[in-house]
Formats: structure tokens, sequence, C-alpha cells
């Protein structure tokens, strides 16, 4: 008995994305002209897709370098069981992100061997109920990863532009920081290498909840698996000294990947200039350690006097200082 899964429902799109996965693929309306059905691996189906192929050779694995969304009619897998094994076996070996398979020409119902071992692999298998031209799926995807590609690249220069604007403009950190938060849609939080926050920018409310239980955040923070929070390494002259954390990023990774690299690259300037004393934030040197270091130390003191002002004032609830004191 054929076991089949209906196509889970697409989550909501984010301002860019450099890849497409899977799951967007199967939402494009041109894919759903074609009455797609997720037939196996369906837990799998937030893969990136970096290409479009058409292949039909049982060892198609060999024409693929990992990420392919492959295509085929199985016009030369028909009759041959161990042929159709081989080749879902020769995708997962080449690390296709899923095979779609049209149904009509050699198969009228999703072979089961096929089904069976991409089940087994984990690689998502598709078959399309109605006949579908590839040549229209293949110009849809690739037209749409090469618009996302432009955007990440626009996106990449649009921040660095900014950055440097503000840094060479005297911005204190605090705003290049802001401008961060403001890209990344969630709390940003620079630490030194002991987890100590320096800084935060974001909505208030979303800082304050990742303050308040900052030392679970931050070793999260540091997890590989740790979904939406991205952290870039602050270094400068060969040495860290601190960290950039973008806390529950919503986006696709790879772009929070981008913005935590262009904020850290911006702070590093910051910082640099900072020590140069072009600022005349820092108390210390003329481009050393020592003075650098000032720089940051003022930016935690200014942070501290602002808490007290907010507690003075009561221009904050107490309660909600309670995880900025922390």
């Amino acid at each position: 008995m054929t076991t089949t899964s209906p196509i889970p429902a697409r989550r909501p799109g984010e301002p860019w994305e450099p890849a497409l996965s899977v799951r967007q693929v199967l939402g494009l309306e041109r894919v759903r002209a074609g009455q797609p059905e997720v037939v196996a691996g369906a837990h799998r189906l937030d893969r990136p897709v970096r290409w479009v192929h058409v292949a039909e050779a049982a060892d198609v694995g060999v024409m693929l370098s990992g990420g392919e969304m492959v295509l085929t009619t199985g016009v030369l897998l028909a009759g041959d069981e161990d042929r159709q094994s081989e080749y879902v076996r020769s995708l997962d070996r080449a690390e296709a992100a899923a095979v779609v398979l049209g149904l009509g020409r050699a198969f009228p119902t999703p072979p089961d061997v096929m089904r069976r071992a991409a089940e087994r692999c984990g690689l998502p298998m598709v078959v399309l109920h109605r006949p579908f031209p590839f040549a229209e799926l293949t110009e849809e995807v690739q037209s749409r990863l090469l618009r996302r590609k432009f955007a990440a690249v626009s996106l990449s220069e649009a921040v660095r532009t900014e950055l440097t604007g503000l840094i060479t403009a005297g911005a204190p950190v605090q705003r290049l920081l802001d401008e961060v938060a403001r890209h990344a849609g969630c709390p940003v939080v620079v630490t030194n290498l002991a987890h100590r926050v320096l800084g935060t920018a974001g909505e208030r409310a979303a800082v304050d909840d990742v303050l308040r239980d900052w030392e679970r955040i931050a070793r999260q923070a540091g997890a590989a698996s740790a979904d939406g929070w991205i952290r870039a390494e602050l270094s400068c002259r060969g040495e860290r000294w601190g960290r950039l954390v973008l806390c529950g990023f919503r986006g696709e990774r790879a772009a929070g990947r981008l913005l935590a690299d262009r904020a850290a690259e911006g702070l590093v300037l910051h910082r640099m200039l900072a020590g140069d004393g072009t600022h005349g934030q820092g108390t210390g040197g003329h481009g050393g350690p020592g003075g650098s270091g000032d720089s940051w130390d003022s930016w935690e003191e200014q942070s501290a006097r602002s808490l007290l002002t907010d507690l003075v004032t009561g221009a904050v609830p107490a309660r909600q200082l309670l995880p900025r004191a922390r």
C-alpha cells in the first residue's frame, strides 16, 4: 500500500531569500498546475534548491554537484526495478534536493520501488499527476533563483554602505546596531567573549525578553542547531574580542548570516576608528588595544546611565528595567 502526503503549507516569505526550498518550488503556480503530490520524504521539504536539472540516466548522480531538484519522466527506468532503485540512491549520494517524476509516459502511478527507496534515503520524491512542461518549471525556478541572488548582493551592499556611511559620519555604535536590528527584524545583542552584554538593539520589549534569560539564550546562540540564533565573531588584528548575535531571526538563515557578517564588519571598523580617536568616545590611546577597548567600556557605561535615567524619571516601568539591570 502506497502512503502519500499532501504538500504542507508554505511558510511566509521573507524580504529576500538566496535559494528556494523544495516546499516553495512546489507552491509555485506553474508547478501546482501539474498537481504535484509528495510521496516520500515529506519531512525534508525545507531543503534548499540550488538548481533544477532534467535527467533520465540511472547514474544521474555523476552529473550533479548537490542541491539540484531533478526532473524525470522515468522513460529509461520503466520495467527495471534495480535501475529505479539505483536512480534514487544515485540522487541521494549526490545530495540532490528532491526528485520530481512526471506520471503518464512511463509510470501511470507512483512506482513503489522508487518511493520506498526515496523514503529510506530521506529524499523528497514528488509526482506530477498532470502533464507538465519541464522547461517551464526550469525557467521559473532559475529566474527566481537569479533574482534572489541579485537581491542578496544588493542587500549586502546596501547594509555595508549604510553602516559605512554612519561610521564615517561619526555616528555612535548604538546607531549602527539600531540599523542592523531594523534590517533583521529581531533583537541584536553584542557581547564580549565571556557573554557579558555590551550593547543591544531592537524593539525594547523583545530585547527585554532576551535579556531576562540571557544565560540560556547565550548557550542557545552558540549551538549549531539553534533555530534563528545567528552569531558572528568580532575580531580585530587577528584577535577575537566579542560576538554579535541575531536573537530569533525569522528569515532565511543565509540572509541572517549575511546581515550578521555585515554588522560584524561595521562594528569592527567602528572599533578600530574609535581606537584611533576619530570618534571621541574612548579615553585611551591612538589605535592600541587599550584605546579600542575604552570606547566599548564607555558605551557600556552609557547603557548603565541610560538605565538609571529611565529608572529615576519613571519613563519605563521598573519591572521592565529588571532584565536590563541584570
